[in-house]
């Protein structure tokens, strides 16, 4: 899948490309036979770096480097990679959102939001284990899954089985994806924790082409003052809790259209458009 996708991708040490792919079937058991791609390495033609593919994760940080904060540093360590989504996530929304709120109807207003299915190119920002990923390619749709968390790559990839899913290890504010080639971005309960916030939705917004969709799920500043004392409690962690409007406004300064917002308590869920002016 890698090989017909590769004019979506570029460099991420220049950001210009374009980039070539040779297959290392020496570490790779089917010979670089199928679409799935173990091992290889990527080499721009501009700059002439390479990066490498390694366990079918592509190594795409370049020179830049992740904010250590104790809510990012929680990411690549145990228990967080094997624990999250199984223990936290498929429960988190009924609990924050103060109703029962199942992971499937939050996957289904994932897919009501940016239409997924066959021929379509996505991005899942920030996608620990792929949730949203995996969801969107079952649908249909080809899916680059980005997080700078090489343990939550590792299950995406056993997760992902033969998906069409690209691990990508890189950063939200700097994804080495060509602009205005992808049919959307989401992003699942990552933006309060991402760092800088508005870089994220302006890279989401990047590589989205005029009139595809981008999707949220967030939490925002809570109501109660016991709510509001836990998140200011947390902020030092690298947890951010905007408001609804500034969440809003955040997206709109990307350069996204907000279409749609529905909040269930601090649970807000954000659908936009690339505007078809905009590029």
């Amino acid at each position: 899948m890698l090989r017909s996708l590769i004019d979506r991708l570029r460099c991420p040490f220049c950001e210009v490309g374009p980039l070539t792919l040779r297959i290392d079937d020496s570490n790779d058991p089917r010979g670089g036979a199928g679409d799935r791609i173990d091992h290889g390495v990527l080499s721009c033609g501009s700059c002439q770096r390479t990066t490498q593919i390694v366990d079918r994760v592509w190594h795409a940080m370049g020179d830049h480097r992740w904010e250590k904060t104790p809510a990012q540093i929680s990411n690549v360590i145990p228990p967080t990679p094997q624990l999250y989504e199984r223990l936290w996530r498929v429960r988190s929304l009924s609990l924050l959102s103060g109703r029962s709120f199942p992971i499937d109807e939050e996957l289904a207003e994932l897919r009501g939001a940016v239409h997924p299915g066959p021929g379509n190119v996505f991005v899942d920002v920030a996608c620990s284990e792929g949730l949203y990923a995996r969801s969107l390619a079952e649908a249909g749709a080809a899916v680059f899954a980005v997080d700078h968390s090489r343990p939550f790559l590792q299950r995406l990839v056993k997760r992902a089985a033969d998906r069409p899913i690209i691990a990508i290890r890189a950063l939200a504010q700097h994804l080495p994806l060509a602009t205005a080639t992808l049919d959307g971005a989401v992003l699942g309960g990552s933006l309060n924790e991402i760092g800088d916030q508005r870089a994220c939705l302006d890279e989401m917004a990047r590589v989205t082409r005029a009139g595809g969709h981008s999707f949220s799920m967030s939490l925002t500043t809570a109501t109660t003052a016991r709510g509001r004392l836990l998140q200011r409690l947390l902020k030092p962690t690298g947890i951010v809790v905007p408001t609804v409007d500034e969440t809003i406004s955040l997206h709109q300064q990307a350069g996204l259209h907000v279409t749609s917002e529905r909040l269930d308590r601090i649970v807000l869920r954000v659908t936009a458009e690339r505007p078809v002016s905009a590029l």
